[in-house]
């Protein structure tokens, strides 16, 4: 690979990592308001939800970060 196409590659990780930071900070949120919801709401449908969304939020952040590993190991090639 020549390196115009590592230096593709390493912006394309940049923005993946910029993204899963957001994401992350996201989720994060989440997760507060979920801990701070009166303890009627503890075992809600709306607490499941959010539950189930910080959830796939997490899947999504390690999912990019797989991406970012696979990527890294294409640029070192």
């Amino acid at each position: 690979m020549n390196n115009k196409r590592r230096e593709k590659i390493s912006d394309l990780m940049e923005e993946l990592s910029t993204l899963k930071d957001r994401l992350e900070t996201i989720r994060e949120e989440e997760d507060d308001a979920r801990d701070n919801m009166p303890e009627s709401l503890q075992n809600s449908e709306r607490y499941e939800q959010s539950e189930e969304a910080s959830e796939s939020m997490e899947s999504a952040e390690e999912a990019l970060q797989e991406a970012i590993g696979y990527l890294e190991s294409v640029a070192k090639e």
